[in-house]
This record gives structure tokens, C-alpha cells and sequence, in this order.
């Protein structure tokens, strides 16, 4: 008996009728779904082993997902801003044995030596900011993204291919997408929310994605709304409130716009509404998991319904809770420092979130549990920030919490103890070798002494009541 329909099958579909429809566009690159299709059988003749790749191209990325689905091998999909450092984690964490790399025109498969199956002093000698690695047991090939999780070192968690499209499936049904339609997104291509919600999504409902994550400033939207004839816009609240400010001036209106990453305050959809006009809605979704939820009917504070095969539930019930997710199909594997509590897909998962159901079956978001950060879409966990620092020879002890910056975003301070005097600037060099750009704290405070309880429990909470009251140098 033949397996539910892969990503490759759906590309076949669109490619016999349609050869020369654009797949992926990506800057100056256009494939269209049989260059798509060819390259990527091209590739997967030689892609064997624990695959890894670094998301720079939206194209290629869509080319190593298809061939990995093809040979059906497990793929990590890296971030091009991380630190060398984060990437060997990473690798190691997932076990990678092959690198594909690419400049545009072709992509090659290497070996990547002593990335295979490292124990604990391997891990060390090789990258000793990091934790040794602990990696699930035996599965189904999927798709590896690197995850903060809810707090702690970041993991790499492993979606099986069959989950990944069917979810793919159910997402598009949700936005309704038909072939030929166009989805934009302004996010990068190891972003779950890009990769899954947007490529992937796209390519199973034949039609074509734009990647917009080089250049996602308004001018340069504007002009892929008309050029394209966008149906669906995929961004952050961040940028909707830069569009709101700067303004989008277009022929074409897309019939949705879709805001993810973090919850959009009501403020910025009010601003939107006046300064814009196109509907909005809101998704929710993790890296483990895939696309959870979508709000088509612009229902304020609300990230919508769960799409198909995915059910939510918030303990305790209706909330406010913790929320809980259980998806249909083969479950994630957790590649991680340590074993995970439980197995996972081992009934109902935690998300990390708090929320609130309402009456009508809507998930409303009220926070995050955890010390991990959310800063313009990218998820920043505390404690990795604060090894960093530690690591420097001047910081004796440290903080870092998320709090309001320029126009409302958060962003990453850090509050250090030091030994003698602090060099901001060699503090700031030293992070940035460690550390992708977007996790290196936007601003370091130096205090006396951080405020603890009687029991030594940080007080975050003074931390930032302080910062609000500037009580702090």
C-alpha cells in the first residue's frame, strides 16, 4: 500500500501541467516547479547519512528540503546569522555527517567529519561553550530545526516528513491557498514559520512563494505586492508596524495578511487598520511542532482555531493555563543536552505558552513561560545569553531579561556583577563571536550587585522595575 502523498509527490503534480509556473523566487532567482523538481532529484542521488545546510537562499533551501524528503534523510536547516560556535552545536546536537552547500547555480554534498554520534568529551574539546549532547533514540527521518526550547541550552528538534507535509496541507487549506496563488513571507528560511508555514506550505498547494527576507522593508514589500500579485503576506509585528508608520501604496491589496512570532499588540492592529486596511489575522506555532493555529476573521488578542490534525488544550481549563498541544501522526524527536522528561508525542506536550480558550474554540496567548526571550520573531534563551557572559573574565555574575526598546519591541539587556572594570567594547567583540547577532544584548548594565531573595532566587521582576525607572546606569 502506497504512504500518504510526500512533498515530492505534490511538486510532481504541478510540474507535469504546469513546468514553467515559478516555484520559489528569491531575489533574481526564479525556479519554477520542474527546475525545482530536477535539481532537487539531482541532489538527492547523492545525499545519504545526517544531513545539514545553512539557510542562506530561500531557493536553495527549497531545492535541499525537496531532495531530503526525495532520499528521505534527515536535514538539519541552519541559521546564516549564527555564530560558528551555535552551528557546530547544532550539527553535533543532530548528529550531522553531510554539509550541502551551494552558490546559487549548484548545490554539493561534503562530509563533515567528527560531527557523528560525539560523546561528551568530544563535544567538549571541539566546542566547549556548549553542553554535550544527548540525542533521541531512533525514528522516521524528518526535519531538524535548532530551538530554544522553554528554557536552557538550545535542541534541535526533528520533524518526521510525513508530519511536516501533512501539516504543510492542513495549513494551506486553512489559508485557503489555491494554485497558482502567491505567498510572500518576510522572515528567513530556517525560520519554522518560513520554511514550514511558507515554502513548504506553498509548494504542497502549487503555488508560488516569494521570499522577501533579504530586504523586508516597505518600499520592497510594496513593490512584491504588485509585481507578484500577493494573495498572502507572512510577517512579525514588528515589521506590520513599520508598514503601518512608513505606509504601503499599492495597486494590488493581498485578500490576507498573517502576523506570527509574537502576539500583535492591539495598538498596531488599530494602527494597521487606519494606516493600511488589508485584513489581518494572527498564527501561533512552534519549531516543534509546526503550524498550530490561524485567525482568519481578525478576531483581536486571538491567534485563531487549530488547523487540521492539531489539537489544543489549555490545564487548567479554559484558562488561564498552560497550554498544550497534541498533533496527529508520528511525533518529533528531541535531540538535546539532556534526555527529555518524557517522550515525546508521549500524550499532550507543553508549548511553553499561557493562554486562555474562549467560547468559540480561539486560542488567546497571554505569555510565556520559562526564561526565553522573544525579540522581533527570533526566540533568545536566557540562560544561553548569560553562559556568554559568564564566560568573559570581567563578569562575575549576570541577568538578561526581555524588556521594551525603541517602539515598543523587546529587546535583550543584560545586567552584569564585574570584577574590576568592564570594556564594553571587548565585552561586545566577545559576544559577537559566540552568539548570533539578534541574541547579543542590546544593552549591558553594570550594578553592584544583582537582587536576590533570601533564598538566592533572582528577582527579575526588580530588574525591570528598575529599567522602567531608570534607576539603573
Amino acid at each position: 500500500m502506497s504512504g500518504p502523498p510526500t512533498l515530492a509527490d505534490a511538486l510532481a503534480e504541478v510540474a507535469g501541467p504546469h513546468p514553467h509556473r515559478p516555484a520559489v523566487v528569491a531575489g533574481d532567482r526564479t525556479l519554477t516547479y520542474a527546475e525545482l523538481l530536477r535539481r532537487a532529484e539531482r541532489l538527492a542521488a547523492g545525499l545519504t547519512g545526517r544531513a545539514a545546510t545553512v539557510a542562506r537562499c530561500a531557493a536553495d533551501v527549497a531545492v535541499t528540503v525537496v531532495a531530503a524528503t526525495i532520499a528521505d534523510v534527515p536535514l538539519l536547516v541552519g541559521d546564516a546569522r549564527a555564530a560558528d560556535d551555535e552551528r557546530d552545536r547544532a550539527r553535533s546536537l543532530f548528529r550531522a555527517d553531510r554539509l550541502v552547500t551551494g552558490d546559487g547555480d549548484r548545490l554539493t554534498v561534503e562530509g563533515l567529519a567528527g560531527f557523528a554520534a560525539v560523546d561528551a568529551a568530544g563535544f567538549a574539546a571541539q566546542a566547549p561553550a556548549g553542553p554535550p549532547g544527548f540525542a533521541a533514540g531512533d525514528g522516521p527521518a524528518g526535519l531538524g530545526l535548532s530551538t530554544s526550547g522553554s528554557e536552557g541550552w538550545p535542541k534541535c528538534v526533528e520533524r518526521p516528513w510525513p508530519a511536516v507535509t501533512a501539516n504543510a496541507r492542513a495549513f494551506a487549506a486553512a489559508l485557503e491557498l489555491a494554485p497558482g496563488e502567491v505567498v510572500a513571507c518576510t522572515t528567513p528560511p530556517h525560520h519554522s514559520y518560513a520554511l514550514c508555514g511558507g515554502i513548504v506550505t506553498t509548494l504542497v498547494a502549487g503555488g508560488t512563494y516569494v521570499a522577501l527576507d533579504q530586504r523586508p522593508g516597505p518600499r520592497t514589500v510594496a513593490d512584491a505586492v504588485d509585481g507578484h500579485r500577493v494573495a498572502v503576506l507572512l510577517s512579525v509585528p514588528l515589521l506590520y508596524r513599520w508598514f503601518s508608520t512608513a505606509g504601503l501604496a499599492t495597486r494590488h491589496r493581498p485578500r490576507l495578511c498573517v502576523s506570527a512570532g509574537a502576539p500583535l499588540p492591539p495598538e498596531d492592529r488599530q494602527r494597521w487598520a487606519e494606516a493600511v486596511g488589508w485584513r489581518i489575522g494572527e498564527h501561533y506555532g512552534t519549531s516543534e511542532h509546526g503550524m498550530l493555529t490561524l485567525d482568519t476573521e481578525s478576531v483581536a488578542g486571538s491567534v485563531g482555531r487549530p488547523v487540521a490534525g492539531v489539537t489544543l488544550t489549555v490545564d487548567p481549563a479554559p484558562g488561564p493555563g498552560d497550554v498544550l498541544v497534541s498533533c496527529a501522526g508520528p511525533p518529533t524527536r528531541v535531540h538535546a543536552a539532556e534526555p527529555p522528561p518524557a517522550p515525546a508525542g508521549d500524550g499532550p506536550q507543553p508549548t511553553g505558552d499561557v493562554g486562555r480558550l474562549d467560547a468559540d474554540g480561539r486560542l488567546h496567548l497571554l505569555g510565556r513561560r520559562g526564561g526565553t526571550l522573544n525579540v522581533a520573531g527570533n526566540k533568545v534563551p536566557a540562560a544561553e545569553v548569560e553562559d556568554a557572559l559568564r564566560a568573559f573574565p570581567a563578569v562575575r555574575d549576570c541577568a538578561v531579561v526581555g524588556a521594551p526598546g525603541p517602539g515598543g519591541a523587546q529587546e535583550v539587556v543584560a545586567f552584569v556583577e564585574t570584577v574590576g572594570e568592564l570594556d564594553h567594547r571587548a565585552l561586545y567583540a566577545f559576544l559577537h563571536g559566540r552568539l548570533a547577532a539578534y541574541k547579543v544584548p542590546a544593552r549591558v548594565v553594570v550594578v553592584d550587585r544583582l537582587p536576590r531573595n533570601v533564598n538566592g532566587k533572582l528577582l527579575r521582576a526588580e530588574l525591570l522595575r528598575g529599567l522602567a525607572a531608570d534607576a539603573w546606569r
